[in-house]
Protein backbone atom coordinates (compact mmCIF):
# COMPACT_ATOMS: atom_id res chain seq x y z
CA UNK A 1 0.00 0.00 0.00
CA UNK A 2 0.96 3.46 -0.72
CA UNK A 3 1.55 6.12 1.98
CA UNK A 4 0.16 9.49 1.50
CA UNK A 5 -0.04 12.66 3.26
CA UNK A 6 -0.43 16.52 2.54
CA UNK A 7 3.03 18.26 1.15
CA UNK A 8 4.49 20.94 3.57
CA UNK A 9 3.45 23.60 1.38
CA UNK A 10 -0.05 22.11 0.53
CA UNK A 11 -3.15 24.92 0.75
CA UNK A 12 -4.91 22.32 2.10
CA UNK A 13 -4.72 22.07 6.26
CA UNK A 14 -6.53 18.79 6.29
CA UNK A 15 -8.40 16.21 3.87
CA UNK A 16 -10.97 13.59 3.89
CA UNK A 17 -9.72 11.07 1.08
CA UNK A 18 -12.16 8.76 2.07
CA UNK A 19 -15.42 9.01 4.52
CA UNK A 20 -13.29 7.28 7.05
CA UNK A 21 -9.69 8.21 5.87
CA UNK A 22 -8.18 11.72 6.73
CA UNK A 23 -4.78 13.05 6.17
CA UNK A 24 -2.87 16.05 7.26
CA UNK A 25 0.76 17.35 6.88
CA UNK A 26 2.10 15.21 9.28
CA UNK A 27 -0.65 12.41 9.65
CA UNK A 28 -0.19 9.82 6.57
CA UNK A 29 -2.78 6.82 5.66
CA UNK A 30 -2.78 4.20 3.19
CA UNK A 31 -4.28 3.91 0.00
CA UNK A 32 -4.12 1.50 -3.10
CA UNK A 33 -1.47 2.38 -5.98
CA UNK A 34 -4.35 2.52 -8.35
CA UNK A 35 -5.67 5.51 -6.25
CA UNK A 36 -2.36 6.98 -5.73
CA UNK A 37 -1.63 6.80 -9.51
CA UNK A 38 -4.52 8.37 -10.48
CA UNK A 39 -3.44 11.90 -8.86
CA UNK A 40 0.60 11.77 -8.77
CA UNK A 41 0.13 15.63 -10.55
CA UNK A 42 -1.95 16.68 -7.63
CA UNK A 43 0.63 19.15 -5.75
CA UNK A 44 -1.03 19.05 -2.78
CA UNK A 45 -0.02 15.03 -2.52
CA UNK A 46 2.79 13.50 -0.95
CA UNK A 47 3.47 9.66 -2.19
CA UNK A 48 5.76 6.87 -0.33
CA UNK A 49 5.52 4.01 -2.76
CA UNK A 50 7.54 0.65 -1.69
CA UNK A 51 9.27 -2.27 -2.73
CA UNK A 52 6.51 -4.25 -1.90
CA UNK A 53 4.06 -1.76 -4.39
CA UNK A 54 6.01 -3.37 -7.42
CA UNK A 55 3.66 -6.21 -8.01
CA UNK A 56 0.61 -4.05 -7.76
CA UNK A 57 1.87 -1.47 -10.04
CA UNK A 58 2.97 -4.18 -12.73
CA UNK A 59 -0.36 -5.62 -12.77
CA UNK A 60 -2.65 -2.30 -13.59
CA UNK A 61 -4.78 -2.14 -16.31
CA UNK A 62 -3.60 -0.31 -19.75
CA UNK A 63 -5.57 2.86 -19.26
CA UNK A 64 -4.39 3.51 -15.59
CA UNK A 65 -0.92 3.13 -16.52
CA UNK A 66 -1.06 5.76 -19.64
CA UNK A 67 -2.81 7.99 -17.58
CA UNK A 68 -0.07 7.31 -14.72
CA UNK A 69 2.70 7.89 -17.27
CA UNK A 70 1.03 11.49 -17.98
CA UNK A 71 0.32 12.10 -13.70
CA UNK A 72 4.24 12.08 -13.69
CA UNK A 73 4.98 14.60 -16.30
CA UNK A 74 7.73 12.58 -17.72
CA UNK A 75 8.39 11.12 -20.92
CA UNK A 76 8.03 7.46 -20.05
CA UNK A 77 5.02 4.90 -21.78
CA UNK A 78 5.35 1.81 -20.16
CA UNK A 79 4.46 0.28 -16.74
CA UNK A 80 8.29 -0.60 -16.15
CA UNK A 81 9.01 2.49 -16.67
CA UNK A 82 6.51 3.67 -14.49
CA UNK A 83 7.33 1.32 -12.01
CA UNK A 84 11.48 2.64 -12.20
CA UNK A 85 10.16 6.05 -11.65
CA UNK A 86 7.80 5.38 -8.32
CA UNK A 87 9.68 2.82 -6.78
CA UNK A 88 12.92 3.55 -4.82
CA UNK A 89 16.07 2.70 -6.60
CA UNK A 90 16.99 -0.70 -5.82
CA UNK A 91 20.12 -0.29 -3.85
CA UNK A 92 23.12 -2.88 -4.64
CA UNK A 93 25.44 -3.58 -1.36
CA UNK A 94 28.98 -2.62 -1.82
CA UNK A 95 31.25 -6.06 -2.09
CA UNK A 96 33.47 -6.43 0.55
CA UNK A 97 37.06 -5.65 -0.53
CA UNK A 98 39.39 -8.51 -0.42
CA UNK A 99 41.59 -7.87 2.05
CA UNK A 100 45.27 -7.65 1.04
CA UNK A 101 48.23 -10.69 1.05
CA UNK A 102 51.24 -9.67 3.06
CA UNK A 103 54.29 -10.24 0.92
CA UNK A 104 56.16 -12.17 3.05
CA UNK A 105 59.82 -11.28 4.03
CA UNK A 106 62.37 -14.22 3.59
CA UNK A 107 63.97 -14.26 7.13
CA UNK A 108 67.70 -14.31 6.95
CA UNK A 109 69.33 -17.47 8.76
CA UNK A 110 72.45 -16.58 10.35
CA UNK A 111 75.21 -19.09 9.28
CA UNK A 112 78.32 -18.96 10.93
Amino acid sequence: MVTVRLTDDSKIGRLNITPKKEITRKDEETVSVKWAVLRLSDPNYFFVFNEEDREELLALDEKIVLLGCKETGKDISTVKELADELLPKKVKPKPKPKPKTKAKTPSKSKKE
